[in-house]
């Protein structure tokens, strides 16, 4: 044999070596399965349907079992069958959710970003009162921590904190859900509608005390109304032009107000005199309707001292002359006080 068919015959002895270990390194990777329970919660994995059942689907995690996952997590809609929101032999994204019972939360309402960022501070806090609770010393060592921000506001932000200890609980399972994934892009959209200042035009599903219960992006919110002619005006089925007010979307809380207060709210300004009409009177101050937009004159600006309680002063109907002194945009909320030009409301007769 020359030497070329020589150097052939090593190159083909080569190659069938590098594809023979590269199969076998192929065959073991995918021999190594993993648990179901080492999924990290918030991570999104893909499964395929293996099959329907009446009440959920199995899925194939390409894990060491197939999980099992219920009909209530297919579908942000209400379905009866599974085969309303999926397919079999489909892959589908899943969100790995934590399963957990709550009875190890402890709550910061007022927690400074300088403490969150401080991690070991955080948690010798958490390690006192861990210890407290269980009536002997824990180290940090012995403890599985997660952290939640649930709220950001002036005074810093709210945690939530969840804990378990290694040594006698078993920490929390898993499940997954399609569910929570459309959960979350629902949540997106409203925020992102929110900041656009986009007017939605839901229809009233039913009305209550407050004012009336709307459905926004699968999003189940309450629409605010203070004024009673508005809340009059509050009929089941029919569309109302509404303003995302608040989203607080840990605590599954969606607040809207009438598009007629929102634009009525961004012609105020601090210092300008309006004209409004009382609306209620209570001990502590009067609320007065400002076109559409219930604002609050409290018992102060009324009058310094001459009465004791502000029906003295007022009646419902009575057109006042006032000054905006604050606006919380936040909250939609005027506060009202006395003009220059009239300092006091004098006595009724």
């Amino acid at each position: 044999m020359d030497s070329d068919g020589i150097k052939a015959s090593v190159a083909e002895v080569e190659f069938k070596f590098i594809f023979s270990s590269a199969l076998n390194e192929i065959f073991i990777i995918m021999k190594r399965k993993i648990n179901l329970s080492s999924f990290q919660p918030g991570q999104i994995i893909l499964g395929k349907i293996i099959k329907l059942e009446p009440t959920g689907i199995i899925v194939d995690f390409d894990a060491d079992q197939p999980a099992y996952i219920t009909l209530q997590e297919l579908s942000f809609s209400k379905i009866q069958s599974p085969e309303e929101a999926v397919q079999l032999n489909e892959i589908r994204e899943f969100l790995v959710v934590r399963n957990y019972d709550g009875k190890n939360d402890i709550f910061f309402s007022h927690c400074t970003p300088e403490t969150l960022q401080e991690s070991d501070r955080l948690h010798e806090t958490v390690l006192t009162i861990v210890t407290n609770k269980c009536g002997h010393p824990i180290t940090k060592e012995d403890l599985l921590i997660d952290t939640k921000i649930l709220a950001v506001h002036g005074g810093g932000v709210s945690i939530r904190i969840q804990w378990f200890l290694y040594s006698q609980e078993r920490p929390p399972t898993v499940f997954f859900s399609i569910l929570q994934i459309e959960k979350q892009k629902a949540w997106q959209r409203l925020r992102q509608l929110q900041a656009d200042e986009v007017t939605l035009y839901p229809k009233i599903l039913k009305t209550n005390s407050r004012g009336a219960i709307v459905k926004v992006e699968g999003v189940y919110g309450t629409v605010i109304t203070y004024l009673d002619k508005q809340k009059r005006e509050l009929v089941v089925e029919q569309e109302i032009p509404l303003k995302i007010l608040e989203i607080k979307e840990d605590f599954d809380r969606l607040l809207l107000i009438h598009h007629s207060t929102f634009v009525r709210f961004r012609q105020l300004e601090v210092g300008q005199v309006v004209t409004g009409t009382v609306e209620k009177i209570r001990h502590y101050g009067v609320w007065v309707d400002i076109e559409n937009l219930l604002a609050f004159l409290p018992k102060s600006e009324i009058h310094p001292s001459f009465f004791n309680y502000p029906d003295q002063a007022l009646r419902v109907g009575d057109n006042v002359q006032v000054m905006i002194i604050e606006l919380d945009s936040d909250n939609f909320r005027v506060k009202l006080g006395r003009t220059s030009n009239c300092p006091n409301i004098s006595l009724r007769a």
